[in-house]
């Protein structure tokens, strides 16, 4: 077997692993959405959004460059048996950042108790959101910055199935806990925020143990040089998680602004169940991927580091492009079975979301070249760019057309950062596919469409159609892919899995 053929083996192995675990954190997302939608009115789920996305966006802002950084040189220091120092300075600079938090948090809380602002415009907004709920917000902040720093690590040197293991009990675990404590205590969001906080907790700790990251702290062997190397790979990029996450998230604030809570909270619950369910598949095939991309390209084989970004390419459309094919034909049915009546008439975000998300997902790969370079500041320009075009429409046109408008400016938005990117990258390292397999792709989506919509003009929507919509979606669109031959290599792979080859004497 050629060394290309293994690294793709290996590939498509880590592939089909993070695929089983994020379509499991995605079936058990959509349930806990639909959960959340029927334990919780549209002013708490809009307040809720709020508060989680303040949560994500400061843990992105504070502590993303470490966990990009960590992706990106843990293995680099594991070579060079330097596991002391790289563990060290990675603890201390997340120590530092965490008690920076907590101390404003807390001074927050003090200020808030203390009546300060009770008799001013702000009195009001601490009404509604009040110090438990910041409380809880601190909470969340910790844990889950600290479980997606373990989930990188484990990601980079592949410990595949144990974050396979983490993610179904995360995400099963949390479900369950919000379910509980709703139905025995009040409906409650503070509920929410303390189950994330739970199982997050309880990832960080399993990530701890698993990596032994406590043999190698050692606070007096904290590195300088490898604080600069890490501040100087991730800080850039962490601009760009932001910008990125102001073409996901600024439509919420925009929506609430000129619409309020309630308009806001339906728009973000379409939003989240498709937004979620891409990310998970994004990161499922960039992480079964990255890491041996990433080891090649440290071993100087540029050529074969581009071939094995476009076999990911290729694995990434092969799952998305049905998705957002998909999304389109079931997201009516889909909010009808899962969403509380209200929530309903929101489903047409769904698809211009999906189709937002897939450039998403192609743009990480085209920003490859800068990445394996580490010139992440071509990154950060190109994505703040994408994220103020989606502002600027969202301020024009969700005054007019509501949250329709913020859907298609998020389409737009990925677009723009999408395009740039392709265009900063040419003639560098970059992905390319044979027509023949958009084409393979393609027709096998285009029957699935017509499977489902045949499927819903004699179900309509019911629970029994969206189940016969998927299910049968997923199987003419696998056939038709198998037997064009497009995947009998990843069927194979599947099989493997599952029945391990016997070893001969």
């Amino acid at each position: 077997m050629s060394e290309q053929s293994s690294k793709k083996g290996t590939m498509a192995k880590d592939t089909i692993i993070y695929i089983l675990a994020k379509g499991i954190e995605g079936v058990v997302g959509i349930l806990t959405l639909s959960v959340m939608t029927q334990l919780f009115s549209p002013e708490q789920m809009g307040r809720y959004s709020n508060i989680n996305i303040a949560v994500t966006t400061i843990a992105m802002f504070a502590i993303q460059w470490l966990v990009q950084s960590v992706l990106r040189y843990i293995n680099k220091y594991d070579i060079s048996n330097e596991q002391e120092k790289f563990f060290t300075t990675v603890f201390t600079a997340w120590l530092k950042v965490n008690i920076i938090i907590v101390f404003f948090g807390v001074l927050a809380l003090i200020v808030i108790n203390s009546g300060a602002f009770s008799n001013t415009e702000f009195s009001g907004f601490l009404e509604v959101y009040t110090p438990e709920l910041i409380f809880c917000a601190l909470l969340m902040f910790i844990t889950y910055n600290t479980a997606q720093l373990m989930i990188s690590m484990l990601a980079a040197i592949r410990k595949a199935k144990t974050n396979l293991f983490i993610s179904a009990f995360s995400v099963i675990g949390k479900i369950a806990l919000i379910y509980f404590l709703a139905t025995n205590y009040g409906k409650r969001i503070e509920w929410i925020f303390i189950s994330y906080a739970v199982f997050d907790g309880i990832t960080s700790v399993i990530g701890i143990f698993k990596l032994k990251i406590y043999k190698y702290i050692n606070i007096k062997n904290s590195s300088p040089e490898i604080l600069a190397d890490l501040k100087a790979y991730g800080i850039p990029l962490m601009g760009n998680l932001i910008a990125t996450s102001v073409l996901n998230k600024s439509d919420i604030y925009i929506i609430t602004g000129f619409k309020g809570e309630a308009e806001a909270g339906i728009y973000q619950t379409n939003y989240s169940i498709i937004a979620s369910a891409f990310t998970l598949l994004s990161a499922a095939v960039m992480r079964g991927s990255y890491p041996t991309i990433l080891r090649t390209w440290s071993e100087g084989k540029k050529e074969l580091s581009a071939n094995l970004i476009s076999d990911a390419v290729r694995m990434f459309l092969i799952i998305s492009v049905p998705a957002v094919i998909g999304v389109i034909c079931v997201s009516e049915t889909a909010a009808s079975v899962l969403f509380e009546e209200s929530y309903i008439e929101g489903h047409f975000v769904m698809g211009w979301v999906a189709a937002g998300m897939m450039l998403l997902g192609l743009t990480e790969y085209s920003i490859k070249p800068w990445e394996l370079n580490a010139k992440t500041k071509s990154i950060f320009y190109r994505s703040l760019i994408g994220g103020i075009v989606n502002i600027v429409i969202n301020i024009i046109f969700v005054p007019l057309f509501g949250y329709i408008a913020a859907a298609v400016s998020t389409f737009i938005g990925f677009l723009t950062y999408f395009l740039l990117a392709r265009a900063g990258t040419r003639g560098q390292l970059k992905w390319s596919l044979k027509k023949s397999v958009c084409g393979r792709i393609t027709a096998s989506a285009l029957i699935m469409a017509a499977v489902i919509t045949a499927v819903k003009f004699v179900m309509g929507n019911s629970v029994t159609s969206l189940c016969v919509m998927v299910f049968s979606g997923i199987l003419v669109y696998g056939v038709s892919l198998y037997f064009t031959g497009e995947i009998k290599n990843e069927v194979g792979a599947i099989i493997r899995i599952i029945r391990p080859v016997r070893k001969t004497k």
